[in-house]
């Protein structure tokens, strides 16, 4: 379900949020209920019990079960969600397919995950079944990295917003998002694209790939988008410079697209910029997935 975009900004009326109950999934938790506060949305907490098979014993289903029964017993006393409407969800089998079945069926807007960035880029919660998440799921997801250590103040807010692009057509879903977010949030918008060199190109194709960028950067937004807008051309590997702009102007959220494909191929590739913002931005990533 794509997130609905309105005239007056941006309606999340579901938020998803999955947990595997680390201390990084309790501090996206704490991201996700300030969301649902801002945006007065219903909160589906979510945890998924995968079987595990291992050359010793295979697991005990009920206890997996009963321990996640008890955890999120635990969980939902912790947090308070008293102010929100919420539910809390458990479920069983392969975690990505789990969770994106819930994503269509629940009608969620928003997705928020925690990482902890272990085994370098790969990974997220779960292992690398967030980042299977990031490549099918139908709606946003929110991200909370390894490098963001603490809970968000007690207002969340999102005063100036990076707009990663990559200046490819199919980028609309990610420039809709960001432009209403912006909008209702009454953020600064910052666009951002990086030319990465080639190094089999030829020898004036990186000042041509430079000079042809600049002139598209800045008809990125359209001529009646009502936000204040820079706009910012790097050249040098994307997700690092991503990530260093964001935290020079003191960026509060990344959004920037994930192109749709083959996902569990796509969550092993080292060079997938995304995986690597996220794990390197000191503030939440947005990702919003394209054809």
């Amino acid at each position: 379900m794509d997130t609905a975009v309105t005239s007056t900004g941006i309606s999340l009326q579901n938020i998803l949020f999955a947990t595997d109950f680390s201390v990084c999934s309790e501090i996206a938790l704490s991201y996700a209920v300030k969301l649902c506060r801002r945006y007065a949305s219903t909160l589906h907490t979510v945890h998924v019990v995968r079987e595990e098979l291992t050359d010793v014993q295979p697991p005990d289903p009920f206890y997996l079960l009963h321990s996640a029964k008890r955890k999120m017993a635990s969980l939902v006393r912790s947090e308070p969600f008293g102010e929100i409407q919420h539910r809390e969800l458990l479920r069983e089998g392969d975690v990505a397919q789990v969770l994106c079945d819930l994503t269509e069926a629940l009608g969620i807007n928003l997705f928020v995950l925690g990482t902890h960035g272990r085994s370098g880029l790969k990974k997220l919660l779960l292992g690398s079944i967030a980042e299977e998440i990031l490549g099918c799921a139908p709606c946003p997801v929110l991200t909370i990295g390894p490098r963001i250590l603490e809970n968000p103040g007690a207002e969340l807010e999102f005063k100036r917003i990076l707009y990663a692009t990559d200046l490819l057509h199919n980028s609309g879903k990610t420039l809709a998002f960001a432009l209403s977010l912006a909008e209702h949030e009454r953020a600064r918008l910052t666009v951002i694209h990086v030319v990465k060199p080639l190094t089999d190109a030829p020898g004036d194709y990186l000042e041509a790939a430079t000079d042809a960028a600049r002139k598209r950067i800045a008809e990125v937004l359209p001529a009646d988008a009502k936000i204040e807008a820079d706009f910012v051309l790097e050249v040098g590997m994307p997700a690092e410079l991503i990530a260093r702009v964001a935290s020079t102007q003191k960026a509060d959220l990344i959004v920037m697209g994930a192109h749709h494909g083959s996902a569990r191929v796509s969550a092993h590739l080292p060079w997938v910029t995304p995986h690597q913002v996220i794990c390197q931005a000191t503030c939440p990533v947005v990702t919003v997935g394209e054809p």
